[in-house]
């Protein structure tokens, strides 16, 4: 593996160092090279002589290493292409994009080019084009990291800097203001690295330099620039060095790109449907976002629904959407109309509410859907909304809707099929999607009821008395800025239907009288908002069952709460300041399925603990481990801060901190398992005496535990001396696993290891101590020394900033005392112990 220098200058010693690095290159730089490759006949008597210069150069690496003082001797690498790009993985070359692929990778390689523009229509594919160039050159080392963000419509430039940041890797300070995080992103450009940087879909001119990106011009380090937008007078306004135009794709790339998407349905000896067909791809006008949801619509159709398409396509041309093609909307609107179910559309349209370039999260789906009963099978509980819903999305991404990235546990969609979802929504389904508003939306003139409104802006400084809306179902109003706007007592008085909603970034101390009259409300989140007192919320124990506070300024929940008995999930993640729950709220939540608590809440009362004001004591951990055993599947003690969305029902999420014993039996119930900075680690995963645990983890990331482990998932120490070496069902369906800057000295021991038939993902970074994936000292029983690991289904395997490990799995021989250290010994990193296919990650 490849490593890079850290230093900008020389060190200290650096001559007299330089010369020991030269002199030991130098031994292997002549005809005593050390390639295992050189001929096709093994030389049994060559191999040996080289095996022991290699573990002579070894020691020689090793003191140089020390000598040096390097406090890091590389760079972490960033992230692979796949996570940067995750939307173009079926990206068709055609022979009129190959042409200006090419004119731009010439470009950005040019030392005088510092901005590109790439404009043209929306749907034509210009995100599509730079994200497979950005794929391109980061892979053959023109650029480093290759992060790209999409430019809200607003110019948000502290959005946009968060986006960047997500791709490269950067935490910022959560009270960080914009000069703040440009400089935190210009010293991350300027670190003698090159970068190259996608500034997607621009609507109006951007100061480049605001942001955080530094452009120099001629130099061989540092950023270029490349935006994409609908208006080219915009980039020449903005003085681009070069400007390309993506064009509609020429007839014959555009029957290629869709005989391709249709797979066998189009066939010469069917005249009928390849005449049809031709005239439907025509009708797409060469826009790839149009042809890919036509074609994906149409496979497999029989003949009727073709003439069918045709006649709908031409009924449906419209000219009402800025830089949209007319056919562009009618094919869109052609694909939505031919989805295979009205849960479908539903939850289409419930994308369409979010947000530009948010990645909307199953969860958040499910609990839409579930709340407004939109789902044909009527799930019973959050983990089958979330099932049903995780196949609906996959329906929409067949049908190109949505975007078919690698993340299932996201959803993400064009922008232009989003303006069109959002015309059709308002359309058919009196929706109002505003994410620029300025001022509160009047009722429409004609008298027509808005049934959902999604509105965001930071610039509205009042809100109407009451809001007169009988029909309307979801209401979502988010501040883009916080303030202290407040809602009227009685502005939730002409809206008896509401069944969502979503509130963020408000002042609602104390919450309107209004709000607790909402008999039909399923769903409540009242995010980032400042809250008191809020008792009334009791008054709506037959309706919700979703509650969240997300980001409150919440100080102690209410006894009424208690009063839900029909909520399924109640989130106080990041209510930071809140440090009082009743005793018996929690256990009287008998529906309760996912619960999340804050980080910072550590008020538990011992159970044992008496007052006599029974009223005012606080939760106890053994309330909070009896009603999880009651049926709770989902519990984050801690808050979760990165981007990553666990899979699975039942999570369990700890961050810094050191875990309860009363935790330990949700720990064992978790099919995704987060951990970072705790303490008690061992404790945790082998001191507990039992055989056979964690029996559903699936997925599991260890973080930042400085603990000394010897091995990471083993049997427990009791089993061992109990019941030999045989394997346990411990761990047994992982799929995958993660660690990162742990003080491990090996990651599996042999038994578990053989256990281990389901692991998928492993990635292993930045452990320093750790010699083997798999060992462990003191196992001397004779099968254990010789037997192999067999991981049938690992399908990636990452190692990252690992300097002392040695082998995968090091074979041992047997000696009359003990086994002989592999370490004293030069061993491959993987052989004849070892078998998977792997594709491995650098």
């Amino acid at each position: 593996m490849k490593r890079e220098s850290n230093w900008l200058g020389n060190p200290p010693g650096h001559s007299h160092f330089q010369h020991n690095v030269q002199e030991l290159v130098g031994q292997s730089s002549g005809t005593g090279n050390m390639s295992c490759f050189a001929c096709s006949c093994p030389n049994i008597k060559r191999r040996y002589r080289l095996s022991k210069q290699a573990e002579e150069k070894i020691t020689g690496i090793q003191k140089l290493i020390q000598d040096s003082h390097f406090d890091e001797i590389s760079h972490a690498r960033p992230p692979p292409s796949e996570l940067e790009f995750p939307s173009n993985k079926n990206y068709i070359n055609l022979d009129s994009r190959a042409r200006v692929f090419k004119a731009i990778v010439d470009a950005l390689k040019d030392p005088s080019v510092n901005v590109i523009g790439v404009h043209g229509l929306g749907g034509v594919g210009k995100t599509t084009l730079v994200e497979e160039v950005g794929k391109k050159m980061r892979h053959d080392g023109t650029f480093k990291q290759v992060p790209l963000a999409v430019v809200p419509k607003d110019l948000n430039v502290k959005e946009i800097q968060s986006k960047l940041a997500d791709r490269l890797d950067i935490e910022f300070d959560a009270k960080s203001d914009e000069k703040g995080r440009a400089t935190k992103l210009w010293n991350k450009f300027i670190n003698g690295e090159k970068y190259l940087v996608i500034l997607d879909d621009i609507w109006e001119e951007v100061d480049i330099t605001a942001i955080g990106i530094p452009l120099r011009k001629g130099s061989t380090t540092g950023c270029k620039v490349l935006l994409t937008s609908r208006n080219e007078n915009l980039l020449t306004r903005m003085k681009v060095d070069k400007s390309f135009p993506i064009e509609e794709l020429p007839t014959p790339d555009a029957w290629t790109l869709f005989k391709k998407l249709t797979g066998n349905s189009i066939d010469e000896s069917r005249p009928e449907i390849y005449s049809l067909a031709y005239e439907l791809c025509e009708k797409c006008k060469g826009l790839p976002v149009a042809i890919n949801a036509l074609g994906a619509a149409l496979k497999d159709k029989p003949d009727h629904a073709w003439k069918n398409a045709l006649d709908n396509l031409e009924r449906n041309m419209i000219t009402n959407i800025e830089g949209i093609n007319p056919s562009v909307w009618a094919s869109l609107k052609l694909s939505y109309d031919m989805l295979w179910s009205s849960d479908a559309k539903s939850c289409f349209l419930i994308c369409c509410l979010f947000p530009k370039d948010v990645e909307t999260t199953i969860d958040d789906l499910a609990r839409h859907c579930l709340t407004r009963c939109l789902l044909s099978q009527n799930p019973d509980t959050l983990a089958e909304a979330r099932d049903a819903v995780r196949a609906l999305v996959g329906s929409l991404k067949s049908a190109s809707l949505l975007s078919n990235d690698n993340d299932e546990n996201v959803v993400r969609m064009h922008d232009v099929i989003r303006d069109v979802g959002i015309s059709i929504a308002r359309k058919e389904e009196a929706f109002l999607i505003n994410h620029g508003a300025v001022r509160w939306p009047r009722n429409p003139i004609n008298g027509t009821r808005y049934s959902a409104m999604s509105l965001r802006a930071e610039k509205i400084k009042w809100l109407p008395n009451e809001l007169t809306c009988p029909q309307l179902h979801t209401l979502m109003f988010v501040n883009s800025k916080f303030s202290d706007l407040e809602v009227p007592d009685n502005f939730f008085s002409g809206m008896k239907q509401l069944t969502v909603l979503i509130l963020c970034r408000m002042s609602l101390r104390p919450l309107p009288s209004s709000l607790a009259k909402l008999a039909s409300l399923g769903m409540l989140c009242l995010e980032h908002c400042k809250l008191e007192d809020i008792a009334i919320l009791g008054d709506l124990k037959t309706s919700l069952e979703v509650l969240s506070l997300r980001g409150s300024t919440i100080k102690a929940l209410p006894q009424a709460i208690e009063k839900l008995t029909n909520l399924l999930l109640l989130d106080l993640r990041d209510c930071t300041k809140l440090k009082f729950i009743p005793r018996g709220v929690i256990s009287n939540l008998t529906s309760l399925e996912e619960l999340y608590l804050p980080h910072t809440f550590d008020q538990w009362e011992a159970t044992d603990h008496k007052r006599q004001d029974k009223s005012i004591r606080n939760v106890t951990l053994e309330e909070l481990r009896i009603s999880v055993g009651l049926g709770i599947e989902y519990l984050s003690p801690w808050t979760y801060m990165r981007h990553k969305k666990l899979p699975g029902a039942r999570v369990f999420l700890c961050e810094g901190s050191s875990l309860p014993n009363e935790f330990i039996p949700l720990v064992d119930k978790a099919e995704s398992l987060y951990l970072k900075d705790i303490k008690g680690l061992k404790k945790l995963l082998h001191d507990r005496g039992v055989g056979n645990r964690f029996l559903d983890l699936k997925f599991i990331e260890v973080i930042s535990c400085d603990e000394y482990l010897e091995y990471l998932i083993g049997e427990p120490i009791s089993f061992d001396q109990s019941h030999g070496l045989h394997p346990s069902k411990s761990f047994n369906n992982l799929i995958e696993v993660i660690v990162e800057k742990c003080k491990l000295k090996y990651l599996f021991s042999p038994s578990s290891a053989s256990g281990l038939v389901h692991l998928k993902k492993l990635r292993l970074e930045s452990c320093e101590i750790m010699e083997e994936i798999v060992g462990f000292e003191g196992q001397n029983d004779e099968d254990e020394l010789t037997s192999a690991v067999n991981f049938s289904k690992l399908s990636q395997l990452q190692l990252k900033n690992l300097p002392n490990l040695i082998s995968f799995y090091a074979k041992k021989e047997k000696t009359q005392t003990t086994m002989e250290s592999s370490s004293a010994r030069a061993q491959p990193l993987f052989n004849e112990k070892v078998s998977f296919i792997v594709i491995l990650l650098f």
